[in-house]
């Protein structure tokens, strides 16, 4: 035997233990991408990009620049900024710690981790609550776009039934690779709605809903009169236009290579937070206190029908994407582990099936007994997003960092700051749910919105 034929092949060890790492890291996975049955890793991670950014572009576009009405120019804009570099910053840390912990399939897999079962269903129901309301955002916004260019051709409650329908019928393809392409429509054809109302605002001689006469617009720099109620109206409405990041976990959990998720969330982040600073204070300038919510109808009806007429695709997406996001989290729960999650059994249509027109139904009833877009968002932020987007990151960070307490004086501090976060994050909740809720007893009180499952146009 020569030499040659003793050496080892160091070519095919290296070859090997890299085959057994990616085996080893897929086993890992909830999504087997070589198990019997479906592959759900199918995601890129610039379609990973479309599917983060839609999620959160929509809700926040659409009500942000009416809530700069309540505090300012100068402090909604420092609220974007602020709010929009911690719900980047939160991202990383779901990313990095779902990264370390392998198997993480959503947020409620993290808080088990960290707290163990109680935590876990804690995390769970808010996770749900969360984004069944925001679904119900997304019919609320589709009925106001079916309403804008039918001139109000039927009752609301029934353009809300047909917006359920459709979004029910998308979301329930079962895998984020199958609605990939819908997220780009959306997110296209929103984001052109959008420009469009902006450029359209800025070239307008004064605001179409302005008063005849008026001249006086209601701009401020700082405003003044802000109460507790409406100043934490607007911070919620702000934070939780970009705190939907807890869905970013579901999507890496599809993506081909979930290692590379920093890549769509620094994308989808950074151009979220650029564009609703922009939108926001052009529209603000322009149009003062007198913005329509949703924003898209606030140049006039010729551009009101032309955006709603444009952008109706990418409010529905919203709907589509959160029901899908809300089903996903039974369909893994009751079936992980077992046979029916990927192969196309009897047990696993009826449960992905029946989850999806579940959370349709729900939220459908929520919408149009919580039937005023902007308050609705903000019980979305102080009852859910405040708790998952702030309280549970910064716990999930200590989990991992909690000896940096002991550390030198950086992680002293560090250690600090994600403490100080936590009871940041009970005061959102806890004061944000006593204004939303006292905003929604004067809506009712006042007369402004007539009751629920109401027709009027919105």
């Amino acid at each position: 035997m020569s030499f040659s034929d003793k050496t080892p092949d160091l070519n095919t060890d290296v070859e090997q233990v890299a085959v057994d790492t990616n085996e080893q890291e897929d086993q890992d996975e909830v999504f087997k991408s070589h198990a019997e049955g479906e592959n759900y890793r199918t995601v890129s991670w610039y379609s990973s990009f479309a599917l983060m950014f839609k999620v959160l572009f929509s809700v926040g576009v659409l009500s942000i620049p009416g809530v700069f009405a309540y505090v300012g120019a100068l402090p909604g804009a420092l609220l974007v900024i602020g709010w929009g570099l911690f719900n980047t910053y939160q991202a990383f840390i779901l990313g990095a710690f779902r990264l370390r912990h392998p198997g993480m399939h959503g947020l409620q897999d993290m808080a088990y981790i960290v707290g163990g079962a109680w935590y876990r269903e804690l995390v769970g129901v808010l996770y749900v609550i969360g984004y069944t309301l925001v679904t119900g955002s997304g019919l609320i916004g589709t009925a106001v776009a079916f309403n804008a260019l039918s001139e109000h051709g039927a009752c609301t409650v029934w353009f809300s039934f047909v917006a359920l329908v459709i979004s029910t019928a998308v979301a329930a393809f079962p895998k984020f690779g199958q609605i990939g392409i819908v997220a780009w429509v959306g997110v296209t054809l929103l984001y052109i709605a959008v420009l469009i109302l902006t450029i359209a605002v800025g070239v307008q001689d004064r605001p179409f809903l302005a008063p005849e006469g008026v001249t006086d617009y209601g701009y401020q720099v700082v405003a003044s009169g802000t109460t507790f109620i409406t100043g934490m109206s607007a911070c919620l409405i702000i934070f939780v236009s970009s705190s939907g990041t807890s869905a970013f976990i579901p999507i890496i959990a599809e993506m081909k290579n979930p290692k590379e998720y920093k890549k769509p969330i620094t994308a989808a982040m950074g151009l979220l937070n650029v564009t609703y600073l922009v939108v926001s204070l052009v529209v603000y300038r322009y149009c003062g206190i007198y913005i329509a919510s949703p924003a898209l109808g606030s140049a006039g009806t010729l551009i009101k029908k032309l955006t709603y007429g444009i952008g109706l695709p990418g409010l529905l997406v919203s709907a589509i994407l959160c029901q899908h996001l809300a089903a996903k989290y039974f369909f893994v729960r009751i079936l992980r582990g077992t046979e029916h999650l990927q192969k196309k059994t009897k047990t696993h249509w009826i449960t992905w099936l029946g989850s999806v027109v579940l959370i349709g139904v729900l939220s459908f009833v929520i919408a149009e007994a919580i039937p005023f877009f902007s308050t609705l968002i903000g019980l979305v932020g102080a009852l859910a997003y405040a708790p998952m987007a702030i309280i549970v990151p910064m716990t999930l960070w200590l989990y991992d960092f909690g000896h940096y307490r002991k550390g030198i004086l950086w992680q002293k501090a560090l250690w600090a700051f994600h403490v100080l976060f936590i009871f940041i994050g009970l005061f959102m909740t806890v004061g944000g749910a006593y204004s939303m809720i006292q905003s929604i007893i004067d809506a009712y009180a006042t007369g402004s919105v007539d009751r629920a499952f109401s027709c009027a146009d919105k």
